[in-house]
């Protein structure tokens, strides 16, 4: 006589299309990274990833990624090495962060979504370049909300840095906030992405 089952019919059913579910096996290649190189450089790396800041330097023509390995744990407590997200540079006469120009300036927004009187001409992971649209000069800090179209907003906050000829402002960025960060180099990579999609496939 067999045991009763523990799981319905259905169950297993659904379970067994879970498994065989291809979108749902399908790794994020974005995020995972398999080293190849023998147990002593995986536990080099496992070590140096849990005390210090480790990154994988990548260069591309005239621009450099940092993408920051982190050590994760799964849901059976095996840890494994995360790719994050880069940090982009541009090189030239000094290397510098990479900034996207907006196709057309952004009010920023205060954190109940009126307007400000700052306009977001350029952005980068550790500035922005503002427009006042007041008869006063650029305040010497901000804090306000970068709400790009098709995007969730973004916290951020500044300190002038200096002005430019043209009267803009460019301010550096706090980067106290690591989720805001984190969200805001999410942002300028997809928008690098999207300009570049050479680098990304």
């Amino acid at each position: 006589m067999l045991p009763d089952s523990i799981l319905t019919q259905a169950e297993l059913d659904f379970i067994q299309s879970m498994q065989h579910n291809p979108r749902l096996n399908v790794r994020d290649s974005t995020r995972s990274l398999m080293v190849n190189g023998g147990v002593q450089i995986q536990n080099l790396l496992t070590r140096l990833a849990a005390h210090e800041q480790v990154t994988i330097h990548a260069q591309f023509q005239d621009q450099q990624m940092n993408f920051p390995l982190h050590l994760v744990e799964d849901e059976f407590h095996a840890l494994h090495l995360e790719l994050g997200t880069p940090s982009i540079y541009e090189e030239g006469p000094q290397i510098r962060p990479w900034r996207f120009a907006l196709p057309e300036p952004l009010a920023l927004e205060t954190e109940k979504g009126s307007l400000t009187s700052l306009w977001i001409h350029e952005v980068s992971f550790k500035g922005v370049l503002l427009e006042y649209r007041k008869p006063r000069k650029l305040p010497a800090r901000f804090s306000a909300w970068f709400n790009p179209v098709g995007h969730a907003p973004i916290a951020i906050e500044g300190t002038l840095e200096r002005v430019k000829e043209n009267g803009m402002g460019a301010y550096r960025l706090n980067r106290d906030n690591k989720e805001e960060a984190e969200r805001l180099l999410r942002y300028l990579q997809k928008q690098h992405q999207r300009l570049y999609p050479a680098m990304h496939r």
